[in-house]
Protein backbone atom coordinates (compact mmCIF):
# COMPACT_ATOMS: atom_id res chain seq x y z
CA UNK A 1 0.00 0.00 0.00
CA UNK A 2 2.88 2.34 1.00
CA UNK A 3 4.34 1.94 -2.39
CA UNK A 4 0.75 2.26 -4.60
CA UNK A 5 1.00 5.70 -2.58
CA UNK A 6 4.49 6.87 -3.57
CA UNK A 7 3.91 6.11 -7.39
CA UNK A 8 0.20 7.54 -6.65
CA UNK A 9 1.90 10.72 -5.58
CA UNK A 10 4.87 10.68 -8.40
CA UNK A 11 2.12 10.95 -10.86
CA UNK A 12 0.33 13.30 -9.41
CA UNK A 13 3.47 15.78 -9.17
CA UNK A 14 4.39 14.38 -12.75
CA UNK A 15 1.10 15.38 -14.06
CA UNK A 16 1.31 18.55 -12.18
CA UNK A 17 4.51 19.57 -13.82
CA UNK A 18 2.79 18.79 -17.35
CA UNK A 19 0.36 21.39 -16.89
CA UNK A 20 2.58 23.87 -15.81
CA UNK A 21 4.96 23.29 -18.65
CA UNK A 22 1.70 23.64 -21.18
CA UNK A 23 0.63 26.31 -19.68
CA UNK A 24 4.37 28.10 -20.46
CA UNK A 25 4.39 26.96 -23.38
CA UNK A 26 0.56 28.54 -24.16
CA UNK A 27 2.37 31.51 -23.44
CA UNK A 28 5.22 31.70 -25.20
CA UNK A 29 3.13 30.55 -28.56
CA UNK A 30 1.36 33.92 -28.35
CA UNK A 31 4.32 36.15 -27.00
CA UNK A 32 4.14 39.46 -26.90
CA UNK A 33 6.22 42.14 -29.23
CA UNK A 34 8.74 44.51 -27.47
CA UNK A 35 9.81 47.38 -29.45
CA UNK A 36 12.83 49.57 -29.32
CA UNK A 37 14.37 52.28 -31.39
CA UNK A 38 18.02 53.83 -32.74
CA UNK A 39 19.42 56.06 -34.80
CA UNK A 40 22.45 55.56 -36.67
CA UNK A 41 24.76 58.21 -38.15
CA UNK A 42 26.04 57.34 -41.63
CA UNK A 43 27.52 59.33 -44.17
CA UNK A 44 28.94 57.08 -46.55
CA UNK A 45 28.16 56.46 -50.35
CA UNK A 46 26.97 52.87 -49.94
CA UNK A 47 25.18 51.12 -47.29
CA UNK A 48 25.12 47.29 -46.79
CA UNK A 49 22.67 46.25 -44.20
CA UNK A 50 22.59 42.00 -42.99
CA UNK A 51 20.05 40.29 -41.18
CA UNK A 52 19.98 36.73 -39.34
CA UNK A 53 16.27 37.06 -38.57
CA UNK A 54 13.34 39.06 -38.87
CA UNK A 55 11.21 40.64 -41.71
CA UNK A 56 12.72 44.22 -42.89
CA UNK A 57 10.62 46.99 -44.35
CA UNK A 58 13.37 49.85 -46.16
CA UNK A 59 11.56 53.33 -46.57
CA UNK A 60 13.29 56.81 -47.19
CA UNK A 61 14.77 58.65 -44.24
CA UNK A 62 16.52 61.64 -44.00
CA UNK A 63 20.25 62.51 -44.42
CA UNK A 64 23.02 60.98 -42.39
CA UNK A 65 20.94 58.95 -40.37
CA UNK A 66 19.81 55.58 -40.82
CA UNK A 67 16.92 55.32 -38.56
CA UNK A 68 15.81 51.53 -37.23
CA UNK A 69 13.01 50.67 -35.24
CA UNK A 70 12.58 46.75 -34.09
CA UNK A 71 9.90 44.51 -32.66
CA UNK A 72 10.98 41.46 -31.05
CA UNK A 73 9.16 38.65 -29.37
CA UNK A 74 9.79 35.24 -27.51
CA UNK A 75 13.54 34.29 -26.71
CA UNK A 76 14.55 37.27 -29.25
CA UNK A 77 13.31 39.84 -26.71
CA UNK A 78 15.59 38.94 -23.78
CA UNK A 79 18.46 40.47 -22.82
CA UNK A 80 21.58 38.95 -24.97
CA UNK A 81 19.91 37.37 -27.38
CA UNK A 82 19.93 40.57 -30.13
CA UNK A 83 22.02 43.02 -31.26
CA UNK A 84 22.56 45.99 -33.74
CA UNK A 85 25.09 47.52 -34.80
CA UNK A 86 26.57 50.18 -37.84
CA UNK A 87 30.20 49.41 -38.75
CA UNK A 88 31.86 50.26 -41.46
CA UNK A 89 29.16 50.66 -43.99
CA UNK A 90 27.55 47.34 -43.02
CA UNK A 91 23.90 48.26 -40.39
CA UNK A 92 24.07 44.82 -38.53
CA UNK A 93 20.90 43.19 -37.05
CA UNK A 94 20.75 40.02 -35.42
CA UNK A 95 18.42 38.13 -33.09
CA UNK A 96 18.35 34.36 -31.30
CA UNK A 97 15.59 32.17 -31.90
CA UNK A 98 17.45 28.99 -31.64
CA UNK A 99 16.60 25.54 -29.34
CA UNK A 100 12.88 27.67 -28.80
CA UNK A 101 9.61 25.91 -29.27
CA UNK A 102 6.50 28.59 -29.45
CA UNK A 103 6.96 32.23 -30.46
CA UNK A 104 9.84 33.82 -31.17
CA UNK A 105 10.66 36.39 -34.08
CA UNK A 106 11.26 39.93 -34.96
CA UNK A 107 10.71 42.81 -37.44
CA UNK A 108 12.39 45.91 -38.68
CA UNK A 109 11.62 49.31 -40.27
CA UNK A 110 14.83 50.90 -41.19
CA UNK A 111 14.57 54.48 -43.05
CA UNK A 112 17.86 55.09 -44.57
CA UNK A 113 18.84 58.36 -46.02
CA UNK A 114 18.26 59.48 -49.66
CA UNK A 115 20.85 58.95 -52.50
CA UNK A 116 22.91 56.04 -50.84
CA UNK A 117 23.45 52.64 -52.68
CA UNK A 118 21.81 49.64 -50.75
CA UNK A 119 23.12 46.39 -50.53
CA UNK A 120 20.28 44.13 -48.46
CA UNK A 121 21.21 40.63 -47.26
CA UNK A 122 18.40 38.75 -45.74
CA UNK A 123 17.15 35.27 -44.31
CA UNK A 124 13.79 33.64 -44.89
CA UNK A 125 11.68 35.91 -43.77
CA UNK A 126 10.52 38.47 -46.29
CA UNK A 127 12.32 41.79 -47.31
CA UNK A 128 10.27 45.03 -48.62
CA UNK A 129 11.37 47.97 -50.40
CA UNK A 130 8.83 50.95 -50.22
CA UNK A 131 9.66 54.79 -52.10
CA UNK A 132 13.06 54.19 -52.11
CA UNK A 133 14.65 56.07 -54.97
CA UNK A 134 18.72 54.70 -55.01
CA UNK A 135 19.98 51.53 -56.15
CA UNK A 136 19.31 48.20 -54.30
CA UNK A 137 20.57 44.83 -54.60
CA UNK A 138 18.74 42.29 -52.40
CA UNK A 139 19.82 38.77 -51.95
CA UNK A 140 16.91 37.11 -49.61
CA UNK A 141 15.84 33.42 -49.21
CA UNK A 142 12.37 34.53 -48.70
CA UNK A 143 9.76 37.12 -50.52
CA UNK A 144 11.28 39.91 -51.78
CA UNK A 145 8.47 42.92 -52.60
CA UNK A 146 9.82 46.53 -53.87
CA UNK A 147 6.82 49.71 -54.20
CA UNK A 148 7.28 52.68 -55.46
CA UNK A 149 10.90 52.09 -56.64
CA UNK A 150 12.59 54.55 -58.31
CA UNK A 151 16.16 53.28 -58.91
CA UNK A 152 17.73 50.33 -60.57
CA UNK A 153 17.18 46.54 -58.77
CA UNK A 154 19.21 43.64 -58.55
CA UNK A 155 16.28 41.27 -56.77
CA UNK A 156 18.01 37.55 -56.09
CA UNK A 157 15.56 35.20 -54.36
CA UNK A 158 15.66 31.76 -52.68
CA UNK A 159 12.95 29.69 -52.32
CA UNK A 160 10.25 33.21 -52.27
CA UNK A 161 8.49 35.05 -54.24
CA UNK A 162 9.28 38.23 -55.62
CA UNK A 163 6.94 41.05 -56.39
CA UNK A 164 7.17 44.60 -57.77
CA UNK A 165 4.17 46.99 -57.50
CA UNK A 166 3.86 50.65 -58.70
CA UNK A 167 7.51 50.22 -60.43
CA UNK A 168 8.88 53.33 -62.28
CA UNK A 169 12.07 51.71 -61.68
CA UNK A 170 14.20 51.73 -65.04
CA UNK A 171 15.75 48.47 -64.79
CA UNK A 172 14.73 45.41 -62.75
CA UNK A 173 16.76 42.25 -62.73
CA UNK A 174 14.78 39.45 -60.86
CA UNK A 175 16.00 35.64 -60.02
CA UNK A 176 14.36 33.19 -58.17
CA UNK A 177 15.18 29.57 -57.43
CA UNK A 178 11.75 28.43 -56.13
CA UNK A 179 8.84 31.60 -55.81
CA UNK A 180 6.69 33.38 -58.86
CA UNK A 181 7.99 36.81 -60.40
CA UNK A 182 5.25 39.40 -61.09
CA UNK A 183 6.71 42.75 -61.94
CA UNK A 184 4.02 45.87 -62.34
CA UNK A 185 5.25 49.24 -64.20
CA UNK A 186 3.65 52.44 -64.12
CA UNK A 187 6.62 53.90 -66.27
CA UNK A 188 8.77 52.11 -69.06
CA UNK A 189 11.45 50.26 -68.35
CA UNK A 190 14.27 49.80 -70.14
CA UNK A 191 15.70 46.67 -68.90
CA UNK A 192 13.54 44.20 -67.79
CA UNK A 193 15.14 40.39 -66.63
CA UNK A 194 13.02 38.34 -64.76
CA UNK A 195 13.95 34.54 -64.04
CA UNK A 196 12.93 31.63 -61.97
CA UNK A 197 13.63 27.86 -62.61
CA UNK A 198 10.20 26.74 -60.48
CA UNK A 199 7.24 29.71 -60.89
CA UNK A 200 5.05 31.93 -63.22
CA UNK A 201 6.27 34.91 -64.18
CA UNK A 202 4.20 37.64 -65.25
CA UNK A 203 5.91 41.03 -66.21
CA UNK A 204 3.06 44.41 -67.18
CA UNK A 205 4.61 47.95 -68.53
CA UNK A 206 3.08 50.54 -69.91
CA UNK A 207 2.56 50.38 -73.61
CA UNK A 208 5.40 51.72 -75.68
CA UNK A 209 7.79 49.54 -78.12
CA UNK A 210 9.57 46.94 -76.55
CA UNK A 211 12.02 43.90 -77.54
CA UNK A 212 10.02 40.69 -75.70
CA UNK A 213 11.56 37.60 -75.41
CA UNK A 214 8.91 34.91 -73.08
CA UNK A 215 9.90 31.69 -73.08
CA UNK A 216 9.37 28.58 -70.42
CA UNK A 217 10.26 25.32 -70.75
CA UNK A 218 7.56 23.38 -69.17
CA UNK A 219 4.31 25.83 -69.05
CA UNK A 220 2.96 28.35 -71.69
CA UNK A 221 5.02 31.83 -72.99
CA UNK A 222 3.07 34.45 -74.26
CA UNK A 223 3.21 37.63 -74.86
CA UNK A 224 0.30 40.17 -75.94
CA UNK A 225 2.68 42.55 -76.33
CA UNK A 226 4.35 42.73 -80.33
CA UNK A 227 8.19 42.17 -79.87
CA UNK A 228 9.88 44.71 -82.16
CA UNK A 229 13.94 46.39 -82.70
CA UNK A 230 13.78 48.48 -79.50
CA UNK A 231 16.45 49.70 -76.97
CA UNK A 232 14.15 48.84 -74.43
CA UNK A 233 14.09 44.76 -73.46
CA UNK A 234 11.47 42.65 -71.70
CA UNK A 235 13.16 39.14 -70.91
CA UNK A 236 10.67 36.63 -68.85
CA UNK A 237 11.84 32.84 -68.16
CA UNK A 238 10.92 30.06 -66.56
CA UNK A 239 12.14 26.74 -66.02
CA UNK A 240 8.81 25.33 -65.22
CA UNK A 241 6.02 27.36 -65.05
CA UNK A 242 3.61 29.94 -67.33
CA UNK A 243 5.18 33.30 -68.50
CA UNK A 244 3.05 36.50 -69.46
CA UNK A 245 4.39 39.92 -70.83
CA UNK A 246 1.14 41.99 -70.78
CA UNK A 247 0.72 45.65 -70.61
CA UNK A 248 -0.31 47.29 -68.02
CA UNK A 249 -3.93 48.02 -67.09
CA UNK A 250 -3.22 51.40 -66.19
CA UNK A 251 -1.86 52.23 -69.49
Amino acid sequence: MVVMKRNRGVAVTAAIAVIAALTGCAEMLDAPEVHAARAFPHSGKTLTITSSLGSMRIMPGETGTVRVDRWLRGKASKNGASSWSLRDGTLYLSADCSQVFGDCGGRYRIKVPPGVELVVEGGDDAVVLSGLAQDVKVTNDGAIRAVKTTGRLLLMGGDGSITGEDLSSAEVRARTADGAISLDFIAPPTTVDARTDEGKVTVAVPRNAYAVTAESAEGSARSRIKSVESDRTIVARSGSGNVLVKAAESS
